[in-house]
This record gives C-alpha cells, structure tokens and sequence, in this order.
C-alpha cells in the first residue's frame, strides 16, 4: 500500500504514519494536506495520514475542509503523543553555545515555557517543518533544533534534552483517510456533517438524540455553510460504530432533523 503523509521525511506526520502502518508499506511524502486527499482519491490501495487536531492548539481548518470537500472516509484514528527533543550535530551540549534554536512555529508555541526558562536570549529561527530544522542542524554546528526522534535518527543528530513541551498530554490526533469505510474495530467512533437551518433551537434538537440514546459524544465544530447562507455546519464525533442498533437509530433521527447528513467516518479508535 501507499501512504502519503506530509512531508518532507522526518516530520511527526511521518513518524505517526509509521507507526500506525507497517513497514512493508511504501510511504511518500507530499507538500500539503489538500495533496494528501487529491492523492487518496486517485485508489482503493492508497492511504493518507492527516494530522486533524492538537490536544494544545485544536483544530487544523485545511484537514476539516478536505473532509467536506472530498468524497473520501475516515478509517482509523490515532492519538500522538508529542515529545520534542533539543538535539544538534554537536556530540555534547555546552549551554553557553546555544545561541540559536530553528524549528517549526507550533513547535515554538508548544516548548515557550521551557525555551524562555533556559535559552530566553537564543534566536528562533522558524522552519517550515521539523525535518527541515533537522537538516539545517546537520549542516550547522552553531544552530541547534527541536525535533523528534525519527528526525534525529535520519539527519545523524545527537539529543540532547528530551521532552521538552511544556505540557506532558500533549498530543496530535491523526486521522488516516480511504476510500471506504472499513471494518468494525475493538473501539470506535463515527464522525458526521450535519446542515441545519440557521434558526433558534435548531443545535438543541440535534443534541438530545444523543442524550435519548446514551451516546457519548466526544467533539463538536462549527463552521457557516460553504454552501448556503442560511445553513449552519456541524461536525460531531461519537462513540460507536454505524452499524450498531443505538448508532442506526441516532443517525435516522439526525436524518430526519437536518437538511443534510453525510457519515464522514466510523472508524477504529487505535488508542
């Protein structure tokens, strides 16, 4: 199989995508989200990692936008838990020589604390990608970077410091994207659009099937209709799998309270 990630090599997406596939799967890293589903799109035997939402910084909007856009399904999702690492091209590490720090700006956002408390005075130099930042380590002693284990591993870097981020639970959701919707797992989760009009009480209506039925529903978004003026778009995820007896009832009472239901995935929850 092929599994397209956002690249370039090195990166989370990379690492995350490795470990929910195995190694006999042929990865390849493309330059953007939106390349990722044009690319899944194309066969049944391609696969897509999107990273879809940071526990730190929430939601990616390009990742939810090519769910609505794209006629494609979730089919796994995977929870990454993130740990950044000072490393360099340099053996040892001398504090007095850290004078600059590349890596990619949510990085920057995930390990300010940290950085403000031992290096406030080193320059940040923003990459486009932790591999990046990677590569501009092994070419430069002087410039030190933050970056992940499977990055060090390809560029020959040294750790230094580990886990680094100023919060331990943070994590990235990735979401792994097919063609259709696969096999019932050992947990699982449906996601749906729903359009419904833009009119008092209409989120309320929505919400109390789920309460009815005794399903859990683990996230919520929101965004204007791309589509018409007077529609609101709601993106839900829940427990279960659609082809269970309390899921095929919820999703007939959704159907008959919006203007328009599409199942984005049910799909296995891998931790």
């Amino acid at each position: 199989m092929k599994i397209f990630y956002l690249g370039p090599e090195g990166t989370n997406s990379d690492l995350a995508a490795r470990k929910i596939f195995s190694k006999k799967d042929d990865y390849v890293p493309v330059s953007s989200i939106e390349d990722i589903f044009e690319k899944v799109a194309l066969s049944h035997s391609y696969y897509g990692v999107i990273p879809f939402e940071n526990s730190y910084q929430g939601v990616i909007n390009s990742s939810l936008n090519c769910l609505i856009d794209y006629d494609l399904k979730i089919t796994k999702e995977y929870n990454f838990a993130v740990s950044h690492i000072l490393c360099s091209a340099n053996k040892e590490l001398d504090p007095k020589l850290v004078k600059r720090i590349t890596s990619h700006p949510q990085v920057f956002g995930q390990c300010n604390n940290w950085i403000r408390e031992n290096y406030p005075h080193a320059e940040k130099i923003v990459s486009t990608s932790t591999a990046e930042a990677a590569s501009q380590a092994k070419d430069d002693h002087s410039v030190y970077c933050i970056a992940n284990s499977h990055a060090i591993e390809i560029f020959g870097l040294h750790s230094h410091v580990e886990n680094i981020q100023d919060r331990t639970d943070n994590k990235t959701r990735f979401l792994v994207i097919g063609k259709m919707i696969e096999n019932k797992g050992e947990i699982n989760k449906t996601s749906v659009m729903i359009n419904i009009k833009d009119q008092p009480g209409s989120l309320m209506k929505i919400l109390k099937p789920f309460a009815e039925l005794d399903v859990n529903m683990t996230r919520i978004e929101t965004r204007p209709s791309r589509n018409n003026v007077f529609l609101h778009t709601f993106f839900i995820d829940f427990e279960g799998f659609y082809e269970d007896k309390n899921i095929i009832e919820l999703l007939d009472k959704l159907d008959g309270m919006s203007e328009e239901i599409r199942i984005i995935g049910s799909y296995e929850s891998l931790n």
